[in-house]
């Protein structure tokens, strides 16, 4: 399929949404397109759809135009950090130095901007479902809606705290299941 008609066929599937949802709402009723698209969950089951119904038999020619940096095996993960504390809906981890922060799975960002409790935030949503949220972040990689591949660096901490929040299944880990989380799957 041509690139513009895969734009056209987009165009018209997200008017056709838009206008069922004012139709909906129209009559003061709640509409269930809009709660469908609201919740993170609902945005991956919906992308998968989306994928599965394009044709896979023919791979185009993938030409790389940069090369993946090299992490420094001298930097530390987030596993390496000095302590944790409870804070909002998350908790806060403390380093001593610089880390980066890399996806553990491959995912996409749902958000990255500033916040009034967290500072620079990033949100992802992973694969497995996972919706991880890195507050107080120095530098972000990428942008929103970007996809990432496991181990692809998403951001970077200098020395200081950095906030995190997991949600697993629509409800938020615990401090104590975050500190396993991050040592079990990020050293």
């Amino acid at each position: 399929m041509k690139s513009t008609n895969k734009w056209i066929i987009a165009c018209i599937f997200t008017i056709g949404i838009i206008a069922t949802i004012q139709i909906q709402e129209r009559n003061d009723q709640t509409s269930q397109l809009r709660t469908l698209f609201t919740e993170g969950k609902d945005i991956q089951m919906v992308r998968e759809f989306v994928l599965a119904q394009f044709p896979t038999s023919s791979q185009p020619e993938i030409i790389p135009v940069t090369a993946t940096p090299e992490r420094d095996p001298m930097i530390p993960t987030m596993a390496s950090y000095e302590s944790m504390q409870p804070y909002e809906e998350g908790v806060l981890v403390s380093y001593n130095t610089s880390i980066e922060v890399v996806a553990r799975e491959d995912g996409i960002i749902l958000f990255t901007g500033h916040t009034r409790h967290t500072g620079k935030t990033m949100t992802v949503l992973y694969d497995s479902g996972d919706t991880v949220t890195y507050g107080f972040v120095e530098n972000f990689s990428n942008l929103p809606y970007t996809a990432v591949a496991a181990n692809d660096l998403i951001a970077e901490v200098k020395p200081g705290s950095m906030f995190v929040k997991v949600e697993r299944d629509g409800e938020l880990l615990e401090p104590t299941a975050i500190k396993d989380w991050m040592n079990d799957v990020l050293q």
